[in-house]
């Protein structure tokens, strides 16, 4: 075949492929109207950007002047700034049980004269832990309060003990710790766990809609006149049906990058041309792992579901909401198996932490492996394409 013929077979399959998009409304919204909807809904999602607020009951069981201003400064503190007073321990449970609170401090009886006789008293939190992040979050709330609470007492005794403000607060705080965080030091949900949603958003946009565009001449039983379009190359038919489906799926990733970093003005350290060639394979990556699934499974219906959940399963092993070097030992290389990985890595490094081009290269080159998957089932699906038995199958 001349290199002319080829090219026409390519263009031919890629305007064929245009009219069963413009015509197909269910094709449309797999593509583009689904994915559009989700990305935009974790726009408004995170818009918050940074968790607080979080309601929190207190039991004030001494009713002082040095408890009302602890409460005071639980108040101020931004995680637990809901601060819901209630009379006793009984209603504090209710409130706990309900879900209208995440935890619950006790100031017990006696806490002001304890602090006052120079005796050690004690503020206790309980938290439902049913939620990690909002536990850990009040939690910090609460505890930096009622640290800078006991650190203003012990200056308060030691200056009225005599001491120089300098030696008052070294006495007080004898041992100063301070915590920096290097990459994202706004702990913005956004520049961070909204992209891993939206990267996912296109995962699956680009694994289902791959699959119904096969899966769907299969069904149709037209994959002979697909293929004919293409003036019978597989190549050729194949790269003209992805062409209108790529051209979306990258509408769709610049829409997210206007989001994240115009919108919500993330972070952008690393090199940009890094980061879309990592967008573009990773597109190309999971069409390959869906043209596989398609050619193996031969059936629109189970191609659908095994990609969905090969799709959903990423963002488990991605390491984003367990980290990988915790997992168990033998589930860890499974996080290799799926292109999402590696891009949010070269993501991470990118965008965050702003590292040496060179070193994101390892990622891409991963992902690429995913690319050649079709090569190993090419035949196969050729003769799915051509074989009548295969035809009209769910």
């Amino acid at each position: 075949m001349t290199l002319k013929r080829f090219w026409s077979g390519v263009t031919a399959s890629a305007r064929r492929e245009a009219e069963r998009i413009a015509i197909n409304r269910e094709y449309r919204s797999v593509m583009v109207w689904l994915p559009l909807a989700v990305i935009l809904f974790f726009a408004v999602f995170f818009s918050q950007e940074v968790v607080g607020s979080l309601p929190v009951a207190v039991v004030d069981e001494d009713n002082s002047y040095l408890s009302c201003r602890l409460v005071s400064m639980l108040r101020a503190s931004h995680e637990v700034a809901e601060v819901c007073e209630v009379a006793d321990m009984a209603e504090a449970r209710s409130k706990l049980l309900s879900g209208e609170v995440v935890g619950v401090v006790e100031i017990p009886n006696g806490f002001a004269q304890a602090i006052l006789s120079g005796v050690t008293s004690e503020v206790v939190y309980y938290d439902s832990g049913t939620n990690i992040s909002t536990a850990s979050l009040s939690s910090k709330g609460v505890q930096t309060a009622v640290t800078s609470f006991g650190v203003g007492v012990a200056l308060q005794r030691a200056e009225v003990g005599g001491a120089m403000p300098d030696e008052a607060m070294a006495q007080a705080l004898p041992i100063g710790f301070t915590t920096y965080a290097l990459f994202n030091p706004w702990l913005n949900y956004a520049y961070y766990v909204a992209p891993c949603f939206w990267v996912l958003i296109l995962v699956i946009a680009s694994m289902l809609s791959t699959i119904y565009a096969v899966g769907s001449e299969l069904r149709s039983a037209t994959s002979v006149e697909w293929l004919r379009s293409a003036n019978g190359s597989l190549v050729g038919a194949i790269m003209g049906k992805l062409f209108p489906t790529t051209l979306l799926l990258w509408l769709l990733s610049a829409v997210v990058g206007v989001l994240l970093f115009g919108v919500f003005g993330a972070p952008m350290r690393g090199s940009w041309a890094v980061l879309v060639l990592g967008v573009v394979v990773l597109i190309i990556a999971y069409q390959a792992v869906a043209l596989a699934t398609v050619a193996m499974t031969a059936s629109f219906r189970l191609s659908l579901s095994l990609g969905g959940g090969y799709s959903v399963l990423a963002f488990t092993f991605s390491g984003v909401t367990f980290p990988t070097m915790a997992m168990i030992g033998w589930v860890q290389p499974f996080t290799m198996l799926f292109p999402y990985t590696y891009f949010m890595e070269l993501y991470i490094d990118q965008a965050v932490r702003g590292v040496e081009w060179w070193r994101s290269m390892q990622d891409v080159a991963a992902m690429l492996l995913f690319c050649l998957l079709p090569l190993f089932v090419a035949g196969r699906l050729k003769r799915v394409a051509v074989n009548r038995k295969y035809w009209g199958r769910l």
